[in-house]
């Protein structure tokens, strides 16, 4: 069945995330990544942080991203050090305004679950949410 788009006749889906289901899926250094939509300005996707690297680099979008965690614990850190580090359980969210720096991986690092959450981020051009 092909993933619903928000398009007239389109059909509603179902992703098993905790089974690494996407409509696209690939393997980084830093984790897995899963696509499970992307339409009408917004992408959304489940990443997997299973014995990942922690990015030496830091992250940052131009646009608000919405972090939520679905199983394990996530620790974010951030660039700016008047920032407190968080740590994520599940059913935690986070939001990422706009320009700010951070790095999450899978804690504790002795851990033998996976941690994986959703990300969701405006993409395209969208007025509303521009930096």
């Amino acid at each position: 069945m092909k993933p619903g788009r928000g398009r007239r006749g389109a059909r509603p889906t179902v992703f098993r995330t905790l089974k690494g289901e996407g409509t696209r899926v690939h393997l980084g250094p830093t984790g897995e990544v899963g696509t499970i939509f992307r339409g009408g300005g917004l992408e959304v996707v489940w990443v997997r942080k299973d014995g990942e690297m922690i990015d030496p680099n830091w992250f940052m979008s131009r646009k608000v991203d919405i972090l939520m965690v679905i199983q394990g614990r996530l620790r974010v850190e951030f660039s700016e050090r008047h920032l407190p580090t968080a740590v994520l359980g599940v059913g935690d969210v986070l939001v990422l305004p706009p320009g700010t720096k951070c790095r999450a991986y899978r804690w504790p690092r002795s851990s033998r679950r996976a941690t994986v959450f959703l990300a969701a981020y405006p993409v395209g051009k969208n007025p509303s949410n521009s930096a």
